[in-house]
């Protein structure tokens, strides 16, 4: 490796939990690359519409108790990727998101969307994980996922980057 790679990499903190992104990262490129920009809507509205359940649904908090796992503990984190799934498997039957999903889109599109959509998930696991499994974390983990102005950008990054995105591009021909 050359003596400049070797100060670049020799400089960054890498802990299992930066590695364990970086891995989600490529898994979600992947993902992205396979299935579209348009397809990876779906992953998108399945994220917010659990998460919205999840932090909001009082039956879920009352269906806590009653299992006997109380409000910090890891149990939100498991409705959550309940919910998400059982809210994918339907939108991604749903006729009105397959109509829509008809772009594949450029590879930058698609990777930044990933992106976004991959810290997104983390942000929203690590919230709901009791305090006591994320102080483990790497402190630029935590500040970048579970800070303020981290959890922040995750939850807000994807809804411009769907305006700028999914604006569709006319050439000058269409006008005919």
């Amino acid at each position: 490796m050359p003596p400049e790679a070797q100060f670049a990499v020799a400089g960054l903190p890498f802990t299992w939990d930066v590695i364990l992104f970086c891995l989600l990262a490529l898994a979600g490129l992947g993902y992205g690359f396979a299935v579209g920009r348009d397809r990876a809507v779906t992953v998108l509205l399945s994220t917010y519409l659990a998460l919205a359940v999840v932090t909001n649904a009082p039956i879920l908090s009352r269906l806590s108790q009653a299992l006997n796992a109380g409000k910090s503990s890891a149990f939100q984190l498991v409705w959550f990727l309940g919910l998400f799934f059982l809210i994918f498997a339907i939108l991604w039957r749903s006729h009105l998101l397959k109509n829509l999903a008809q772009e594949r889109g450029v590879w930058w599109e698609t990777a930044l969307f990933s992106i976004t959509q991959i810290g997104l998930l983390v942000s929203i696991a690590l919230f709901l994980l009791p305090p006591e499994a994320t102080q483990t974390l790497s402190p630029f983990f935590q500040q970048a996922f579970l800070g303020e102005i981290g959890r922040s950008f995750w939850l807000i990054a994807p809804i411009p980057l769907l305006f700028v995105i999914g604006r569709e591009v006319f050439d000058d021909d269409d006008e005919d």
